[in-house]
């Protein structure tokens, strides 16, 4: 029933400057061609900007983002590592922690987190998914450290809050993590993942109204299928079977008319 926080695994957000002008660098170009959803010419034209600018950190990142969405993780991982011997790169350090953990190779995914805790001291990323590591491994005492010393290093960061939520409710301690998922949306309004992951803990309080407006929520912002379902369990947990059967059958029929919609 519960389901796990998105947001990282891979982070694929591009640093991109989309602009209805012709691009003036090289850089500008690699942006608009990837806004075009052109990535072989884009791949090119970032790798015209870095033999131009061979510490061009944004346009390494793109490369290396690029190259992990079709599967060439080790070139990837290389660039990422290039990167961080440039400048200190939080996306470059949570992606290349991503494949790192992705090809079993935990122990140097944590290295390079502990060492960007020293160097990133004000970001929270590092510290969760230290956290994320250690719970995953069953060092739970570890785990709930890392969680809470993400949300003191940088206590306005929404991500922070809702991973230490996300572990209360998993473990089900202190206020199964009620109190840090407010927080976490009070920060984060208008995101429909966290308003889902917030319908989900409070489901797993047995807040089920609460649960609801958190579904209804994440819906208002991005509908998607995997919280329709949520909240078709949760209308069934309470007892309103004939709404819920009505939304099951508008998922499916949504599904089938989307899988033939990729068929063709």
């Amino acid at each position: 029933m519960r389901t796990a926080l998105y947001a990282v695994a891979l982070l694929v957000a591009l640093y991109a400057t989309p602009s209805p002008s012709l691009a003036k660098t090289p850089f500008e170009e690699a942006a608009q061609l990837i806004e075009a959803g052109q990535i072989p010419e884009a791949r090119r034209a970032l790798a015209e900007v870095l033999r131009i600018h061979p510490k061009h950190v944004e346009a390494r990142y793109n490369l290396a983002v690029l190259l992990q969405q079709i599967g060439q993780k080790k070139e990837a991982a290389k660039l990422y590592e290039e990167n961080l011997a440039i400048a200190w790169h939080l996306p470059s350090v949570i992606n290349l922690t991503a494949i790192l953990r992705q090809e079993g190779n935990t122990v140097q995914a944590k290295r390079w987190l502990k060492k960007a805790t020293g160097k990133l001291r004000y970001e929270a990323a590092p510290w969760y998914l230290l956290a994320s590591i250690a719970e995953a491994e069953g060092h739970m005492h570890d785990a709930e450290k890392n969680y809470r010393k993400a949300v003191t290093t940088d206590p306005l960061n929404g991500f922070a809050h809702l991973r230490l939520a996300g572990f209360q409710s998993r473990r089900q301690i202190d206020d199964k993590g009620i109190k840090e998922v407010d927080r976490a949306i009070d920060l984060l309004p208008d995101c429909a993942p966290c308003w889902r992951e917030s319908g989900d803990i409070l489901f797993a309080a047995g807040k089920l109204q609460a649960a609801l407006k958190s579904y209804q929520h994440s819906l208002a912002i991005r509908p998607d299928a995997k919280t329709r379902q949520q909240l078709i369990h949760l209308l069934n947990s309470l007892g309103e079977h004939k709404r819920a059967t009505r939304m099951q059958q508008a998922l499916d029929t949504w599904k089938k008319y989307q899988h033939a919609d990729s068929n063709l």
